[in-house]
């Protein structure tokens, strides 16, 4: 239906959101290369990694009049078809002045799509959702790679933050901690990733030489490079763990017992997810079973 066609694409939202839409942006790009997103700057740092080509709308969801400039820029490109990968209050408005303002059909979940996927919302993974959706354009998914990690390499990967507005899904670091030491133990080599956010961690981490403290020095290009030679990777719920499971290599994914823990759990083969009402209450003992399984 869209092959040949004129596609925008709408796609903002946080790191790890845009992460779980990767392999559905593969497959649209896949079945019609020419392509639009629209997104925020910070939203384009992370779809350059798809390494694929796309022209550019730059959306930083600022004051209305920005706003309208960049729904007259939409209108001003003519798309055949508008496919809204975001599907949030703002990009229904976004429809809904496409609809009166252009020729484009769109797909979405909002009211105003031309080919609306009825979204079950916390009912589905958020994967498995975009790719309905997609299919109601006929858009075929695309076969995930399969990447097969080194296994003689003696080493994992430890997410142990999260970023500041998800301090509620940090399973305690002193949990961690016991993780490290029973890896260690074993001479096996962590790798401890995060970011900025996770700096509060950074000083807590012990001096060893199987520990690599890569604390806001974990660009992706490199935790992709070290995930491919890893056994398992251990994370709370944070953009790392997303990202690595779209790479489909297995997670212990530890995350607190909510609509998420189903929504954005990793779908990778051989993951693992570790959950409790209460992400405190979880056992270090259990994590450590789950670890036996791997190393």
């Amino acid at each position: 239906m869209v092959h040949n066609k004129k596609i925008l694409i709408i796609k903002h939202g946080s790191t790890g959101d845009i992460f779980m839409s990767f392999n559905v942006l593969k497959s649209i790009i896949n079945h019609n290369p020419n392509i639009t997103i629209c997104s925020t700057k910070t939203g384009f740092k992370t779809l350059k990694l798809l390494n694929s080509n796309f022209k550019e709308i730059t959306d930083d969801r600022g004051k209305f009049i920005e706003t309208i400039k960049v729904l007259l820029k939409i209108k001003k490109k003519k798309f055949d078809y508008i496919i809204d990968l975001q599907n949030s209050t703002r990009s229904s408005i976004y429809l809904l002045f496409i609809k009166l303002f252009s020729n484009a059909k769109s797909n979405g979940t909002s009211v105003f799509s031309s080919f609306r996927y009825k979204s079950k919302n916390y009912k589905e993974h958020v994967i498995t959702g975009l790719y309905k959706q997609i299919k109601l354009l006929n858009i075929p998914k695309m076969q995930n790679h399969i990447y097969i990690p080194n296994n003689k390499i003696n080493q994992v990967i430890i997410v142990p933050g999260s970023s500041k507005s998800g301090q509620d899904k940090r399973w305690p670091f002193e949990n961690y901690l016991k993780v490290i030491e029973y890896l260690t133990s074993k001479k096996i080599r962590c790798y401890i990733i995060g970011g900025q956010d996770e700096k509060d961690i950074e000083k807590m981490i012990p001096t060893n030489k199987y520990i690599i403290n890569l604390i806001n020095n974990s660009p992706w290009d490199y935790v992709k490079k070290i995930a491919l030679k890893s056994k398992i990777t251990i994370s709370n719920d944070t953009s790392a763990m997303h990202f690595i499971s779209n790479l489909n290599l297995p997670v212990i994914a530890i995350m607190k017992d909510n609509i998420y823990a189903f929504r954005n759990r990793p779908l990778s083969d051989n993951s693992i997810i570790i959950k409790n009402k209460n992400i405190n209450d979880i056992p270090t003992k259990i994590v450590i079973k789950a670890l036996s399984k791997y190393v």
